[in-house]
């Protein structure tokens, strides 16, 4: 079974938008202040982490954010367990070392971990974890 499913990135592009109205409100205000750069900087970000794909194929699980940026993958033979999890809000966005292991996400607290055999966790944040988890297990074997 192949699995692809991309969430696109709500939170991200809300708080980059905010971000945004920031720069726009302080550049009214203090004219003289070069903010061109800022502006380049949340363009940047909002493309790169408009949204996280997740595949399961050809016995790996693959994600990347945006246009295939930060691409990864893990075998699915090297998963020892997958269970659907809720992220705390205060994780953030984006990629991130959290106390069981590395976080993906870009929108919304619920994601899939998968524990390695070697007993590292990966966690990808989605939208359809259901779908996410029966593909992993359909693939592992």
């Amino acid at each position: 079974m192949q699995y692809k499913n991309t969430q696109p990135g709500i939170a991200m592009l809300s708080i980059m938008a905010i971000v945004t109205l920031v720069l726009i409100f302080a550049s009214i205000t203090k004219p003289t202040e070069p903010i061109g750069f800022a502006y380049l900087i949340v363009g940047v970000l909002s493309i790169l982490f408009s949204s996280l794909t997740i595949k399961v194929e050809d016995g790996e699980v693959k994600w990347f954010f945006g246009p295939k940026f930060w691409s990864k993958s893990i075998k699915t033979s090297e998963i020892e367990s997958i269970k659907k999890i809720r992220t705390k809000w205060y994780y953030g966005l984006g990629i991130r070392l959290i106390s069981t292991g590395w976080l993906y996400n870009v929108s919304g607290l619920t994601a899939v971990e998968l524990t390695l055999k070697d007993g590292t966790a990966v966690c990808l944040g989605t939208n359809d974890p259901e779908n996410l988890i029966k593909a992993i297990e359909q693939s592992r074997l």
